[in-house]
């Protein structure tokens, strides 16, 4: 009996992994268009495996596309080893666009390197990061800069900057981490108006991929796109109850997309979607009762 019981639980395991490669990816929408620019939905700070994210980056590619993001930066903390995985997968190009990036993580401040052609040292100054940022051909934005983590950010860092986080989870998690959001946004942009306004989820286990967002305003749907469109401030940081952060007029433009994007619900979800989940889950407990095999 134990031994069937077993056998039903490998199976429910299998059939939730055949079942999650089954389900439908919706196709992509063509993003909407604001005068010479198209508006792209991003996440700019999202955690990946192998590293300190729960899924490969293929897998984010694919999610982030069900909730309705064109771009995705992947941010592990001091390495890129995920990116170059994933570059070596025939696979890896379906879903939305994975930009090459790292999350500079030192005690003083945490950095969102996007778009950079080789990893920067942490090790050092925030203005310093923020210059060899840029000679990797990458932007750099200040990462939930709020209490301990915005310390590190004098008024040198904040010259270099090209972007600041004005939206992300803490906001509801942390008490004061929207007020310290809102004043290190206010701070910035006193000394660079312009500065890009960013969204992220800084997705490692929990809150979904594009809880929190960026909308950008490119001329290109591609990642030299993306980068131009932040070095611009042609940004909108978009958070999960619908609030959007960024220049007046960019922020009407996408007031009604970012309360209907608010919470990052899913896209055409499929019935396949909750059954995998539904396999997986029924199986490992199976497992946990009953062993995984018979004990010798």
């Amino acid at each position: 009996m134990k031994l069937g019981g077993r056998a039903l639980a490998w199976g429910l395991v299998g059939a939730g992994v055949v079942l999650g490669f089954h389900a439908e990816t919706p196709r992509p929408l063509d993003p909407p268009r604001h005068g010479a620019d198209v508006v792209l939905a991003a996440d700019l700070h999202v955690h990946s495996f192998p590293g300190d994210g729960a899924l490969a980056p293929w897998d984010l590619a694919v999610e982030a596309q069900r909730r309705g993001l064109d771009a995705i930066a992947l941010t592990n903390h001091n390495h890129r080893v995920s990116w170059s995985i994933a570059q070596m997968m025939p696979f890896h190009r379906a879903g939305a666009l994975l930009i090459p990036s790292e999350e500079l993580t030192s005690a003083a401040y945490h950095m969102a390197a996007v778009g950079t052609s080789g990893n920067v040292p942490w090790h050092q100054s925030a203005a310093a990061a923020a210059a060899g940022i840029h000679d990797r051909g990458g932007v750099a934005i200040a990462a939930h800069p709020a209490g301990d983590d915005a310390k590190g950010f004098d008024d040198a860092a904040l010259d270099a900057l090209d972007g600041v986080e004005a939206a992300h989870p803490l906001m509801y998690a942390v008490r004061n981490g929207r007020r310290d959001l809102a004043a290190f946004y206010e701070r910035a942009r006193g000394r660079k108006p312009r500065i890009a306004a960013i969204g992220s989820t800084d997705f490692h286990f929990f809150a979904p991929v594009g809880f929190c967002r960026t909308f950008v305003f490119a001329r290109e749907r591609s990642i030299d796109g993306v980068l131009d469109a932040i070095r611009r401030g042609a940004t909108v940081a978009c958070d999960a109850s619908g609030t959007t952060f960024g220049p007046a007029d960019l922020s009407a433009a996408v007031a009604g997309a970012c309360r209907a994007a608010a919470g990052a619900p899913v896209r055409d979800s499929a019935w396949t979607d909750p059954a995998s989940a539904l396999c997986v889950w029924l199986g490992l407990f199976g497992l946990v009762l009953l062993g995984s095999h018979e004990a010798v």
